[in-house]
């Protein structure tokens, strides 16, 4: 096996670039082991072996048990606690429990059912772009769209969206591969404050003003059985739930517009042949996922692709990487939409595997659809007003701008 070192991630052209070194793993195996001296003890980049990690959750924990066995305290740092007491980085049976009660509120019906919401407010920020020379995609379309379907699942309300955006950027930054700069982790504490605040006063309203919304369902579960979620939980799950549905979605349609730019024969297959756009999604979704990697601590030894893994050892699942094996996917790394037949859902490891399988995966898809296919029939001609800036994060990877020329 290959002892290999993650530091090309960390400079500026790993950030430009992972795929290359992705390409590199994938000639030592599925799994290789990580040189001393890094927090990881392996890193896990073939499919399978991605898989296989992420569906044990019994050998594979999302964090340290000890870190999860009991409510963090919002005496330590705010924006820790606020991920350590989410459904995304607590095992079972805590992640059980708060799994449980947001199943409920992303069932295929709930979110089928939201399918005229998405197009009517899609049609309305096209509306907003059209007659302009020039905009931003990122802010102007990108992110509004699945901020305002969230914000009306959830209860948040319109005006106060454009406020949450660059908290939840900084709160996520957080969660970026490698070590938080002091500057970093003060930013995402302050944001984790103003949020958490922020959701606060929203389920203290719904006590006393209840509407039909989720923050509603929600406060009423604590209220009626206060084993369902405490009050620390209610508010983190509140954030994370809102911050990773609209951030990842935001990079699902400003990556997959450059995909489509760059690929124009697929662009105008797609406008002529709107019903392909699910294949188009899963396709955008496997080249350029928003999510490069997870994190898994090993709770017992286990085998992995005939790897050792011993119990205590972190472990790197790069899905990026998984999503571009060559022994899954022939010719990786070419955007190909028929590679997907359009009913082949969860062929790729962009929405992760197992217990811990993105909860607005369905929703996702969606609003990618809506969205990429509106947008390519209302604006035909649609182009880049300037070159793209490079990501800078492989944890929400995307575009924080994406200047654009609607029309000719």
């Amino acid at each position: 096996m290959k002892t290999v070192s993650l530091a090309p991630l960390h400079t500026d052209e790993g950030r430009r670039d992972p795929y290359r070194i992705y390409a590199e793993l994938h000639e030592f195996g599925p799994i290789c082991r990580v040189e001393p001296g890094q927090h990881y003890s392996f890193v896990v980049h073939g499919y399978e072996a991605s898989s296989r990690v992420l569906k044990d959750s019994g050998s594979f924990k999302v964090v340290d048990e000890s870190l999860t066995a009991a409510p963090v305290s919002w005496e330590q740092s705010r924006a820790h606690a606020v991920f350590m007491n989410s459904v995304f980085f607590t095992n079972a049976p805590r992640h059980t429990r708060m799994r449980k009660m947001f199943n409920h509120a992303f069932t295929p019906r709930r979110i089928n059912g939201l399918v005229p919401a998405i197009e009517r407010m899609t049609g309305e920020l096209l509306d907003r772009m059209a007659g302009r020379d020039k905009l931003d995609f990122m802010s102007e379309f990108a992110f509004p769209l699945p901020a305002n379907v969230l914000g009306e699942l959830l209860g948040v309300p319109e005006q106060d969206r454009s406020w949450y955006r660059p908290r939840a950027l900084a709160l996520g930054a957080l969660l970026e591969l490698g070590a938080s700069s002091p500057e970093t982790i003060r930013a995402a504490d302050q944001a984790a404050v103003e949020i958490t605040e922020y959701f606060g006063e929203l389920a203290a309203q719904r006590r006393t003003d209840p509407k039909d919304d989720l923050i509603t369902a929600l406060v009423q579960a604590l209220e009626v059985d206060g084993e369902a979620l405490d009050e620390r939980e209610l508010l983190a799950n509140l954030i994370v739930v809102f911050n990773a549905g609209f951030v990842t979605t935001t990079h699902l349609l400003g990556n997959g517009l450059t995909l489509l730019l760059d690929h124009p024969a697929h662009f105008a297959a797609l406008r002529e042949r709107p019903e392909l756009a699910p294949s188009y999604v899963e396709e955008i979704l496997r080249c350029e996922v928003p999510t490069h990697f997870s994190v898994r601590w090993a709770a017992t030894d286990a085998t992995v692709a005939g790897v050792e893994i011993p119990k205590g050892s972190w472990v790197l699942v790069l899905l990026a990487a998984a999503n571009r094996d060559p022994a899954r996917f022939a010719d990786p790394d070419s955007f190909d939409p028929s590679r997907f037949d359009g009913s082949r859902a969860d062929q790729t490891m962009s929405f992760g595997a197992g217990a811990h399988y993105c909860l607005g995966a369905a929703l996702a898809r969606l609003e990618g659809v809506s969205g990429l296919t509106m947008l390519l029939d209302r604006f035909p001609d649609i182009r880049l007003a300037e070159p793209p800036g490079t990501p800078r994060q492989l944890m929400l990877r995307g575009h924080e701008e994406l200047w654009v020329k609607p029309a000719t």
